[in-house]
């Protein structure tokens, strides 16, 4: 249990550094974007092909990407259908925009990182393979065509390039073909990433300590319940049947349970400024759901 306190104060450690040193003016408002291209660039591939290269995965383990895929589908169904009580388009659009996806690569991948080790990292990249489509754009086109609001429209094409520009999402598809194809990645590239794959869980929570901000508006309140309750039953049920349903081995099913309370990915508060909702009050939710995330994973640790 020791064992398990320190670790997680030394994920909380950065995070609170980061909140800190902006808050005193250290940081700029804007300055985490530049870790954020550093680790959706560089650290977290590293992190990834790393993981990858230190060990042989059972070709099984790839039906985590597809569970990740359908688990997607089944949450943009599950907002849009509770979703319906809202009226006002661009709220709804909001609403659904933050029920769904699951932030890993800035969130849980680290987390995996530093509670599940290599085997851990592996999961969580292959859940985000089949993450990664539906929250770079294809929960976006849900939401904007169920509500037919008037802001920027996200064509087929237009997801395809994101997806294909994507250096994780490259990274993901090139590990799988080398576990289909039973390609081992070289010694010597596993060791250069290694180095730069362990600096991703400090950089990826500091970056998010940089970019928390909570400010209490009282005509959130509202709003960001309906949505949390509901996102966070989602994530619930899913990790019931991803403990007790699903075939794989105990310790993938634990990363599972982690990956189903991941918090709502960031990418959330771009899409809604494409579609002119309230850029604030997704923020605002967003950050509530970092802390009920880090919660709940902190105590799942612990337990699991």
């Amino acid at each position: 249990m020791q064992t398990v306190i320190i670790k997680l104060l030394s994920m909380f450690f950065p995070l609170t550094l980061g909140y800190v040193l902006k808050a005193i003016g250290f940081f700029g408002p804007t300055d985490y974007r530049i870790l954020a291209k550093i680790t959706i660039n560089v650290t977290l591939p590293c992190a990834v092909i790393a993981s990858f290269g230190s060990q042989r995965l059972d070709m099984s383990l790839l039906g985590v990407a597809v569970a990740a895929f359908i688990l997607n589908i089944l949450n943009s169904l599950y907002a849009v259908l509770t979703s319906r009580p809202l009226r006002d388009k661009k709220l709804r659009c909001l609403d659904i925009m933050c029920v769904t996806g699951f932030n890993m690569g800035n969130f849980l991948i680290p987390f995996a990182q530093q509670f599940m080790g290599n085997t851990g990292v592996a999961v969580a990249a292959l859940f985000d393979a089949g993450n990664s489509p539906m929250c770079t754009g294809g929960h976006y086109i849900v939401a904007s065509s169920v509500c037919r609001t008037d802001g920027e429209k996200l064509t087929v094409r237009d997801v395809l390039r994101r997806l294909f520009t994507s250096v994780p999402l490259v990274v993901y598809i090139l590990m799988i073909l080398c576990v289909l194809l039973r390609i081992p990645i070289p010694a010597p590239v596993t060791q250069i990433c290694q180095l730069t794959g362990s600096a991703n869980a400090f950089v990826s929570m500091f970056m998010m300590g940089m970019m928390f901000e909570i400010r209490f508006n009282r005509t959130y309140l509202k709003e960001a319940s309906f949505v949390l309750v509901r996102k966070y039953l989602f994530a619930l049920a899913a990790a019931v049947v991803f403990y007790t349903l699903t075939p794989f081995d105990l310790s993938v099913r634990k990363v599972l349970v982690l990956c189903a309370f991941a918090p709502i990915p960031s990418l959330s508060a771009i899409f809604t400024e494409r579609f002119k909702g309230d850029v604030g009050l997704c923020s605002f939710i967003t950050s509530c759901s970092f802390i009920i995330s880090s919660l709940i994973i902190a105590v799942l640790v612990a337990v699991l």
